[in-house]
């Protein structure tokens, strides 16, 4: 029995905190983070036999998962001649850019992803991340996202069409949403009455 506990004790997969922290905003399956943390931990190369060796997977789950990353978009798969053999090498910079992605990059602003889910009352999508995604890819302001959503909630249309319209229009018409950067002293000396704007 003191056998067995001290092979579960061991320490064979060791994963960043920053990765657990970001991978629920991913549309990620288990078997899917398990293959990625044996790529991350164990072996970059494409090798059937020992991924079902170290995760107990079949080898028809071994080649659904890896084929669902590589839709997915998670990772890549480069193929390397070593010394005449054929090595397939799975590259996983994808995965790390779609986590950079989806961290938040302001710790004061809140999660938009979770918001949006919130707001909306249910997950979003892999390809609504995306969207979100794309606009802050597109260098819109996260307080504009949060605006644009609270508008389309407003008006009681909640699809992302809707949003990446009034999203399209603001930026078409260079309204811009002001940051809460004023002091108040910017605040009192503002001319109330001769509002030409």
């Amino acid at each position: 029995m003191g056998d067995l506990r001290n092979i579960f004790k061991s320490k064979d997969f060791v994963i960043n905190c920053n990765i657990i922290k970001c991978i629920k905003s991913l549309d990620i399956s288990l078997d899917e983070f398990l293959l990625i943390l044996y790529f991350i931990n164990i072996s970059c190369e494409l090798n059937t036999d020992d991924i079902k060796d170290k995760l107990g997977f079949e080898e028809e789950v071994v080649f659904n998962t890896f084929n669902s990353l590589i839709n997915k978009k998670y990772i890549e798969m480069d193929v390397k001649n070593k010394n005449g053999n054929i090595i397939e090498m799975i590259k996983l910079d994808p995965f790390y850019d779609r986590l950079a992605l989806n961290k938040k990059t302001d710790d004061n602003t809140g999660d938009i992803y979770s918001l949006f889910e919130q707001e909306l009352g249910r997950t979003l999508s892999s390809f609504e991340y995306e969207i979100i995604n794309k606009w802050i890819e597109k260098g819109i302001d996260e307080d504009t996202i949060k605006k644009a959503l609270k508008e389309a909630i407003l008006n009681g249309v909640t699809n992302f069409k809707y949003i990446d319209k009034i999203i399209y229009e603001w930026s078409k018409n260079n309204v811009k949403q002001i940051k809460k950067k004023e002091t108040l002293e910017d605040l009192f000396d503002y001319d109330w009455l001769d509002d030409n704007e």
